[in-house]
């Protein structure tokens, strides 16, 4: 007999975790499983995945009228998962803050077994609360879910978890899925206006602290002239007037493509299919989802060395690593990777191998059945 999945994704296409449920959901069909996720979009194979777009407009309005919205959409999740009969919920948790508790609490309430995906394990807002990470982690959730190693291990040593055998290690998958037909670099760069046969980077998703946006920069000044660098994304709970004042002080105003906004799907496969190299300049990270989309795309990475990227990229091999907040090792390696001609191939093919093998959404269905 097939099982039933429901999927909870309170955040769905605001911040591009659409992408996320809608590949897990064909993950579990893929397993001849029932599923149904409740968010506020409609995804890929909409002809077998249930989409109830519950989740509309919960972000709207006072915080008051928000959190009734949020309450109400939970519950309304809720009511139809058990009227399904739902095997498993599967659930997003960001932060370990007092909204969020509704969230865990209702299909508990209602008798469903959860999975909790803990994506961010601490934070980067250091905002989580330590009651509400007790309450949820150790007594409202069946099973914790993290990507990698390093995030169990922080996970363990952060939170007192009364049952570790309840945490389990479920890799986060590639994009294979929402990615069309590969256009020609030339046309695409054409339509964005850049230079058909231009030297450019890649710095995308939101622009946070954590994300060492101010590293890249510095690294900028120490390499050739020639290579371009486009910022696209839309800065966290601030402005970009940080970084441009750091633009001008370094004097690579006209080396800078500058699209500080929020992106759209089109406009962001435009972007891949046009850059040479997508820099993650992380300070901190658990699991990047702009890693896997890029080599789902094929497209070299020069990440940051933390725990969480070497768990995934094997140094010039499916991609490269610098030292974490070491501008001149960052700049080291992107020219490596320029003057060394057959790299950006190599690397590339080579990285969306990986993602075939290594991160295919069906095997990960197949790990989250077996907490049933």
């Amino acid at each position: 007999m097939s099982k039933r999945i429901s999927i909870f994704d309170h955040v769905g296409k605001k911040a591009g975790m659409d992408y996320y449920s809608s590949s897990l959901a064909k993950g579990f069909v893929n397993q001849d499983c029932d599923v149904s996720v409740y968010s506020n979009f409609v995804g890929i194979e909409p002809s077998i995945i249930d989409y109830v777009p519950v989740f509309e407009g919960h972000t709207l309005g006072g915080s008051v009228k928000k959190l009734f919205k949020f309450i109400r959409a939970t519950l309304q999740a809720s009511h139809d998962a058990r009227k399904k009969k739902a095997d498993l919920v599967v659930l997003h948790l960001f932060s370990a803050v007092p909204v969020m508790v509704p969230l865990i609490l209702i299909p508990k309430l209602f008798g469903l077994k959860t999975a909790v995906i803990s994506h961010d394990v601490s934070s980067f807002t250091d905002r989580d609360s330590s009651i509400v990470q007790n309450l949820i982690y150790n007594v409202l959730t069946d099973n914790i879910i993290v990507h990698n190693q390093f995030s169990y291990e922080t996970l363990l040593k952060s939170i007192a978890i009364k049952d570790p055998k309840k945490v389990v290690i479920i890799k986060h998958g590639g994009y294979l899925d929402h990615i069309g037909e590969r256009p020609q670099r030339e046309t695409v760069r054409k339509e964005l206006g850049l230079e058909p046969a231009g030297k450019y980077m890649l710095f995308f998703g939101q622009i946070k602290d954590a994300k060492g946006l101010d590293v890249l920069l510095d690294a900028m000044c120490k390499i050739p002239d020639d290579i371009k660098l486009i910022i696209a994304g839309k800065p966290w709970r601030g402005d970009f007037t940080r970084y441009g004042q750091q633009i001008e002080s370094l004097g690579l105003t006209n080396r800078i493509v500058k699209m500080i906004r929020f992106i759209e799907d089109d406009e962001r496969e435009k972007l891949f299919f046009s850059s040479d190299v997508n820099i993650l300049p992380y300070r901190v990270i658990f699991q990047s989802g702009v890693l896997l989309m890029a080599m789902s795309h094929g497209l070299p990475v020069i990440a940051s060395d933390l725990p969480a990227n070497k768990e995934i990229i094997t140094h010039k091999e499916n991609g490269m690593l610098f030292e974490s907040g070491d501008a001149d090792d960052l700049a080291r390696q992107i020219k490596t990777f320029f003057e060394t001609g057959h790299l950006a191939g190599d690397i590339g093919k080579k990285a969306l191998e990986t993602i075939e093998k290594d991160y295919s959404w069906g095997k990960i269905a197949t790990q989250y059945l077996r907490l049933l």
